[in-house]
């Protein structure tokens, strides 16, 4: 019997999830690859979709047409040449898919499509198109998985000020995103990472977002970390499952964030039936930049075990007229469950470099009960090794001459909950 996919190639992979680890085998099979340019998949598009096809669906709908192919074989390759693809509607990846952009790719956000139906807000979901269009059809980590997304050279995914999501990465599992050039955010996120697990985010460019929409979406990160929940209105995709499947495993590193509103982060959190807390495991932010950003670098909220390690923090919050407490610090939050802050550089920062304090969701997940934090002396003591230069202080005068500045246990906003680090003095102080 002739087999459709061939197994050319055995593996052991060993996978770490949720700080356990797992060795298995794996194969590698011979699938579907396709090298395309922007008049080939126009072609493509009039050949697959003859009746829809028009100017400003034309490269969305014709580079779907070869992802479907490679979904039917299993995956594969897709290389995309140099040239600029207009695209009005999502692109669905399938599993076991690698995408290479090479130098010189440009993908442009339209909000037109020439025909009955609208545009849609995201640029790419990594989701199979075959179950797209089914309500709920994805759940827990069982969506795509195996997908890299490669830039080789200067590779732009523009969203040109259209609001709406670049990359939606929901219940998926084992994501590669590299050497990406980010720009024109307006409102929502550029990666939204979504109940998903051992997803890598490297090496990449996050680019401006528009002024007008920081005040209209105020709290946005470009890489958002969240997890599906109807209470929350956590991303009302039809297919994608609102089963409160947390985020594990996510790494973030060597890549510069300018002059977003918010680096990475969540801005709602979830809580189980028992009102127990859902926290994302595992989240790792490393040697990256953040500059000139108009909120927060980082924002941690019902995070568990959490490192965010050298990375460089330059210009943070400035430009925020805001004056809620956790807003223009370098490192902010609630909700957090073993934490290492170590490494950093904080030089220009509004307000305290690194603050935490209780936190609750506002609107959408209201109902549920405000969160803390847990957070050792051991990890506290870590802390010292970090450097400050140039940055300011809570507003509160109490408060006041700590680079650091957290609200134990309930995080309440009380002296005697109160820790305050003075990174230069390398003084620790308890019950401020």
């Amino acid at each position: 019997m002739k087999l459709k996919n061939k197994i050319i190639k055995t593996a052991v992979m060993v996978v770490a999830v949720c700080g356990i680890t797992f060795a298995f085998q794996t194969n590698t099979y011979a699938k579907k690859n396709f090298k395309v340019t922007p008049s080939k998949v126009e072609k493509q598009s009039k050949k697959s979709f003859r009746t829809i096809t028009t100017k400003y669906t034309k490269h969305y709908l014709g580079l779907n047409a070869f992802l479907d192919k490679m979904e039917k074989a299993g995956g594969g390759t897709l290389t995309i040449k140099k040239g600029t693809y207009y695209i009005s509607n999502a692109i669905y990846v399938p599993s076991n898919t690698k995408v290479v952009f090479e130098n010189g790719v440009v993908f442009k956000k339209i909000n037109k499509t020439g025909t009955n139906y609208k545009a849609s807000g995201s640029m790419w979901q990594i989701c199979p198109r075959s179950k797209s269009k089914k309500k709920n059809s994805i759940g827990k980590y069982k969506g795509a998985k195996n997908v890299t997304f490669k830039a080789k050279g200067k590779v732009t995914f523009d969203m040109d000020n259209i609001a709406g999501i670049t990359i939606v990465a929901a219940h998926n599992k084992n994501i590669d995103i590299s050497g990406i050039t980010f720009k024109n955010q307006n409102g929502n996120h550029y990666v939204e990472v979504n109940g998903s697990k051992d997803v890598n985010i490297h090496d990449c460019y996050f680019g401006k977002s528009k002024k007008s929409t920081r005040e209209k979406y105020y709290m946005k990160e470009a890489i958002n970390i969240d997890l599906a929940d109807k209470a929350t209105h956590g991303l009302p995709l039809d297919w994608v499952k609102k089963d409160k499947t947390p985020c594990c495993n996510v790494t973030v590193e060597n890549n510069v964030f300018d002059s977003t509103t918010r680096g990475v982060g969540t801005h709602k959190y979830s809580q189980n039936s028992k009102g127990e807390n859902i926290y994302h495991q595992n989240i790792t932010i490393r040697n990256n930049e953040f500059k000139n950003i108009h909120d927060n670098g980082v924002f941690v909220l019902n995070w568990k075990n959490t490192k965010i390690e050298n990375n460089k923090f330059t210009n943070i919050g400035n430009s925020s007229k805001k004056s809620y407490s956790s807003g223009a610090h370098a490192i902010s939050g609630g909700g957090i469950e073993e934490i290492n802050i170590t490494g950093n550089t904080f030089t220009k920062i509004k307000r305290n470099p690194v603050y935490f304090c209780i936190q609750q969701n506002v609107g959408g997940g209201s109902n549920y009960k405000k969160v803390g934090m847990k957070i050792t002396k051991e990890e506290t003591k870590a802390m010292l090794d970090n450097k400050v230069s140039d940055c300011g202080y809570d507003m509160n005068s109490i408060f006041h001459g700590y680079d650091i500045l957290y609200f134990k246990g309930s995080g309440e906003r009380s002296r005697s909950n109160a820790v305050g680090v003075n990174i230069n003095k390398q003084i620790i102080s308890y019950g401020l």
